[in-house]
């Protein structure tokens, strides 16, 4: 009888000290460190592995719009309300490799950028219709790291027009003139590749020759950069 007590006390006290254990065990993996989880689970590792180079890649593909090799067409109207004026332009537009700044913050770049452009002319007498054809290097400042790039430029550049008048009342002497302007407009979509924008431009000769009384457009233009 003693015998059975003496086993059966032992068999309690393994038990006791089984459940123990167990419970430290379980106690254990619950208070778990994050990295010891993230150790143990192969598939943890591997979301992380996906997301770091998803990251990279759209880091990768945001960079690829800089550069001679991706190109902006853009389309624009302008209105001078002084000479009765319509403008209709397309133009090239290029991201420089010249920058400074933060990619995901405020940026400043240099682009170039190279328009035609049709003059309609709509008031005055023996009026005429001209082509302009442009080269003006553009300094931008844009906010970057959201879906939306908001932006400023100004820009000043040369012009060659096919023509000195647009009527007698507008008579600008040269056909070669200086374009200056400034803007704002807005990016959006992958990569910021679509932008809408306004500008005020004035186009002269500087004084050169007179008459010289200038032209001032106001532009609104839409853009795609490949």
């Amino acid at each position: 009888m003693a015998a059975y007590a003496v086993s059966f006390d032992v068999r309690c006290r393994a038990n006791l000290s089984s459940m123990s254990m167990n419970k430290k065990t379980e106690q254990q993996e619950h208070h778990m460190p994050p990295v010891s989880l993230f150790r143990k689970l192969p598939s943890v590792r591997l979301l992380a592995v996906a997301a770091l180079v998803a990251g990279a890649s759209s880091a990768a593909s945001a960079e690829e719009l800089v550069g001679w090799a991706h190109p902006a067409v853009q389309a624009a109207f302008a209105r001078d309300t002084d000479h009765g004026i319509n403008k209709y332009e397309i133009a090239v537009n290029f991201n420089t490799p010249i920058q400074y700044g933060n990619p995901d913050g405020w940026l400043f770049r240099l682009q170039a950028e190279a328009n035609m452009g049709y003059w309609d002319a709509r008031s005055g007498t023996n009026r005429q219709n001209l082509m302009e054809f442009g080269l003006t290097p553009i300094l931008r400042v844009e906010k970057r790291g959201g879906y939306f790039v908001p932006f400023l430029e100004a820009g000043v550049g040369l012009r060659l027009l096919t023509h000195t008048s647009t009527s007698d009342q507008h008579n600008f002497s040269t056909a070669f003139q200086f374009g200056d302007m400034v803007g704002l407009g807005v990016g959006f979509g992958k990569n910021a590749a679509t932008e809408v924008g306004m500008r005020f431009q004035h186009i002269s000769n500087a004084g050169i020759k007179e008459p010289n009384p200038g032209t001032n457009l106001y532009t609104g233009y839409v853009r795609y950069r490949f």
